[in-house]
């Protein structure tokens, strides 16, 4: 039901209506007391269209989605439900497992998006964990994580400085490629020449395999077509292998994760 409300100048219109109310004309509360400037009785919204309350606006409940499930691509419902993405879309929910790397999410079947950093970079490892909420906003064609930047070492990882952690334990055996890689989608690095030795000196006592094998560093000798490798059998061992995908240039990786 429709209900046209002519343009008066009436100290305060009351209507009582079942359905939306249209008005062809600015409706203006014009009541010296701030407790009658006011529309009362709103529902709580259903409709993209839908006016809300003082009470739904304060605790945001519109922009609170659960997560139905997904493991690669994040099923998150909210209600009312979204009828599709738009620049400035502002959504929190509470992840149900830890999420590093490669993350996206599908708000109300509207399709897949990647979540990015607030700097566009993957997600880093302890960003998103379980039973801490998440904020993000969309942006184009993607959402952004709001006001999660990292300031501790994730789990796994040892506080070498106030700028990085390192990773306790060596990982897998592959190719520098694969290593880069490998760090990348944890949302970390591969460490530098100077902080493995510097990590090593500090925190040797800490890191599980050290000195086991050769670990690569992302740093590079004058050399074609290698990379570096350390740690072997002291922190300041080094040495140059090919760059090559073969089984015969393998190292150990061990990422290096910036906090600052």
């Amino acid at each position: 039901m429709n209900r046209l409300l002519p343009s008066l100048g009436l100290a305060l219109v009351s209507v009582c209506a079942l359905a939306q109310v249209h008005l062809d004309k600015p409706l203006r509360l014009l009541s010296q007391q701030d407790s009658l400037r006011q529309i009362d009785g709103l529902a709580y919204p259903s409709e993209p269209s839908s006016l809300i309350t003082l009470g739904t606006a304060q605790q945001a409940s519109t922009n609170w989605y659960t997560v139905t499930g997904g493991t690669s691509i994040v099923q998150l419902s909210g209600s009312p439900q979204a009828n599709g993405y738009a620049n400035g879309m502002l959504i929190r929910w509470m992840p149900q497992t830890a999420i590093a790397g490669s993350l996206k999410v599908n708000v109300d079947g509207q399709g897949a998006r990647g979540v990015y950093r607030s700097d566009g970079l993957l997600v880093s490892d302890g960003q998103v964990t379980a039973g801490q909420v998440v904020e993000m906003i969309y942006m184009d064609t993607a959402f952004f994580i709001m006001g999660r930047s990292v300031t501790d070492c994730p789990s796994g990882y040892l506080r070498v400085s106030d700028e990085f952690c390192i990773q306790q334990n060596d990982t897998l055996s592959v190719s520098i490629f694969t290593a880069l890689g490998h760090c990348f989608a944890r949302g970390a690095r591969l460490c530098t020449w100077d902080e493995y030795v510097m990590a090593c000196t500090v925190q040797g006592a800490q890191l599980s395999g050290l000195f086991d094998d050769w670990e690569w560093v992302d740093d590079t000798s004058d050399h074609t077509h290698t990379a570096d490798q350390v740690g072997r059998y002291e922190c300041r061992s080094q040495r140059s292998m090919g760059a090559a995908e073969h089984p015969n240039n393998y190292g150990v990786v061990r990422c290096c994760y910036r906090i600052r």
